[in-house]
């Protein structure tokens, strides 16, 4: 099943991440718990890393999930990271000292946060729209240094995706037109503090198919080779993110290996200098290596075809179910339990009608209160969209290694919740 974690087993019943028990996991340090399987992660890096090659501009794309632990890894491995905010910036720059590595991303940039990545020799910005042209050049020029960018063009090239996680196409807020790429361009070059260094696209999210990154990266060295002369030194090609990344009933169409080639096909069908690919995969790293542990509360058998089991958690700590109607697979990991299972509701705590975390689970059938439950596929934008909604603290994150336990991230506390109150 190549939605779970790696090192995932069942013994009588009971998870295991190689030989640590996830109940105990969760008797040590509470539920709600994000758990990852941390040799997983790591050999998703590598499996990236062989697939498309180490000359290759490796960003993640900290929206997915970000904590320090993780950008130490990351950094170890040659990686660097897509941020989009101030505070991802700071997190980054906390823990390698330095923001060469990065790019700097999304539709809305402060002027603050330009000046802090530009400030920590923040290496790339890609450029969402013409408005911030002239505020990256003042506040480059403002600060005595050259500033290397890449503009993100809208190519109308859409994935086959769900509407939620669409990010190209006619009607979307992101990137530049393709029609006003060439205007958007002549204003860069213009500037004596920016330095025009490729173009970036992101079509999608969970791609399945491969022609979807040639098509992209074709029409960006297109418009590419007609513009030579206001490239500065290597090209950069960025292709964004997207890498599908199976859930429970999904089945990996490709090898990377096939994207890769796909990436570079496209840009060698206009380009024949030299230059860089750029991608920035978040869910397809850290996804299925993450779990979230629940502990059942009430169990509500009177609520018709099925009965209801609240869990102490819910959309504050994965928002995806009633954002996005994403299904997550469920298990009982209590061990002892009937091997007949039933239809179950599974309902968050919150007050909240759309806080149900899955429909119809199959779960045993003498699920009880008191039983942990694991949901999986929950490594990304789950903890990165945690909220404090009804002031309850924000769970802890825990790496499961070779050589043990390591807690990343502690649990809020009460006094947390309103620790910014005046």
């Amino acid at each position: 099943m190549n939605y779970l974690p790696k090192n995932l087993s069942f013994k009588e019943g009971v998870a295991y991440i190689g030989e640590t028990s996830l109940i105990d996991i969760a008797k040590n340090y509470g539920t709600p718990l994000y758990v990852y399987d941390w040799e997983h992660l790591k050999d998703n890096i590598n499996v990236f890393t062989d697939a498309f090659g180490k000359d290759t501009l490796f960003r993640y794309a900290a929206k997915a999930f970000i904590s320090k632990a993780l950008v130490k890894e990351l950094d170890e491995e040659g990686w660097g990271i897509d941020v989009v905010s101030g505070g991802e910036m700071a997190t980054v720059h906390e823990t390698v000292g330095t923001l060469k590595n990065t790019v700097f991303n999304g539709t809305f940039k402060r002027r603050d946060e330009i000046e802090y990545f530009i400030q920590n020799n923040g290496g790339h910005i890609s450029i969402d729209n013409r408005y911030e042209i002239d505020m990256l050049d003042k506040v480059a020029s403002t600060l005595n240094k050259k500033q290397q960018v890449i503009m993100r063009i809208n190519l109308d090239v859409g994935a086959e995706t769900h509407p939620m996680v669409l990010t190209s196409g006619y009607d979307q807020q992101f990137g530049i037109s393709i029609g006003f790429a060439e205007e958007a361009l002549d204003q860069i070059a213009s500037s004596k503090s920016l330095l025009f260094s490729g173009i970036h696209v992101h079509v999608g999210s969970q791609i399945k198919d491969p022609k979807r990154y040639k098509l992209a990266m074709t029409s960006c060295a297109d418009f590419m080779n007609t513009h030579l002369e206001k490239v500065e030194g290597e090209a950069v090609f960025n292709a964004g993110g997207g890498f599908f990344s199976p859930y429970a009933g999904d089945e990996v169409d490709h090898e990377l290996s096939v994207y890769s080639q796909a990436i570079h096909d496209g840009v060698k069908e206009h380009w024949s200098k030299a230059y860089k690919v750029m991608i920035e995969p978040g869910r397809a790293l850290v996804n299925n290596p993450g779990v979230i542990l629940y502990t059942a509360g009430a169990i509500k058998s009177d609520r018709g075809e099925k009965p209801y089991i609240l869990v102490d958690g819910g959309m504050s700590d994965n928002p995806r179910p009633a954002l996005y109607g994403s299904e997550h697979k469920l298990f009982n990991i209590s061990g002892g339990k009937s091997d007949k299972e039933a239809v179950h509701a599974v309902s968050g705590r919150h007050c909240e009608s759309g806080d149900l975390l899955v429909k119809d689970a199959m779960l045993p059938e003498d699920t009880e209160s008191g039983d942990i439950l694991m949901s999986t596929s929950t490594g990304a934008y789950t903890f990165s969209m945690a909220s404090n909604y009804n002031r309850v603290p924000k769970s802890g994150v825990v790496a499961v290694t070779s050589s043990g336990i390591n807690e990343i991230v502690n649990r809020q506390s009460y006094e947390d919740t309103f620790i910014n109150d005046l």
